[in-house]
């Protein structure tokens, strides 16, 4: 099938002929090929794709630490839950894309040096904007604290009271009892939250501010009719993506093993 698609790819690139349009198959291979040159002086395929990595890095972390702290600590004690729960739920339904104005308005174009009072650390860092952190945070957090609490406040009571009756103490009951029983639950969370945050970086780096990353890269070569760079960041979003997902259902697969399973 994909050698179909391409030899169908290939005539009709070759009878419409506008490469602006639909570019040969073997411009598409020639950019992969070429991952270190330099478009449009925004940087290489590589380098963009590097940075996008390392803001999507920062801000799933610090999702993923924060909704899964805080979702335990609400997951297993029921007033907290019911005091959050009410906000969360209001602020659970917005597109992490509509934080982006609010992200602008109060980040500016400040970059994480900047927090260190650092104006220009002439590194990497210098590409990681605040605002899309914080975007990227929303987008993680939500998934991962959600599936956390659901995770936690879920586990059997018969569990619980055999724990009691073992003698377990409440500090022991939540290590042996709600953390294992949970972890599938915060295990989805992280996969759902860290496919979030690659979504909500390519969208981040499309709007006004952004001057790198492979989601910047795509939309500048659109506005300058490169078609064949916009599918190979296209190819490589995807790609990505599923490199990602495959790795969190690797951890899956490791660490919870024993889902599902009778004993």
């Amino acid at each position: 099938m994909p050698l179909v698609l391409l030899i169908a790819w290939q005539l009709a690139a070759m009878r419409l002929d506008a490469p602006w349009l639909l570019p040969l198959p073997s411009r598409i291979l020639e950019q992969f090929c070429h991952p270190l040159r330099s478009h449009f002086s925004s940087g290489s395929l590589a380098s963009n794709t590097i940075i996008s990595l390392l803001r999507v890095s920062i801000g799933f972390t610090l999702a993923a630490v924060v909704g899964v702290c805080f979702g335990l600590f609400a997951g297993s004690i029921k007033p907290v839950r019911n005091l959050f729960e009410p906000i969360l739920e209001i602020l659970r339904p917005l597109c992490p894309i509509a934080w982006l104005p609010f992200a602008i308005a109060v980040f500016k174009l400040k970059t994480l040096p900047n927090l260190l009072g650092i104006e220009y650390s002439r590194t990497i860092f210098d590409q990681v904007q605040l605002g899309m952190i914080f975007v990227i945070f929303i987008g993680g957090f939500f998934p991962v604290f959600i599936n956390t609490v659901d995770g936690v406040s879920g586990v059997r009571q018969n569990l619980i009271l055999l724990g009691k009756t073992l003698g377990a103490s409440k500090v022991q009951i939540f290590v042996r009892i709600h953390l294992p029983a949970a972890m599938p639950q915060i295990l989805t969370g992280l996969r759902q939250g860290l496919g979030l945050c690659w979504f909500v970086i390519i969208a981040a780096e499309m709007m006004v501010g952004a001057d790198s990353g492979i989601g910047y890269l795509l939309m500048y070569a659109a506005d300058n009719s490169a078609m064949d760079v916009v599918i190979v960041c296209m190819l490589i979003i995807g790609a990505v993506g599923a490199a990602m997902n495959h790795l969190m259902r690797r951890c899956m697969h490791r660490y919870v093993s024993w889902k599902g399973k009778e004993f």
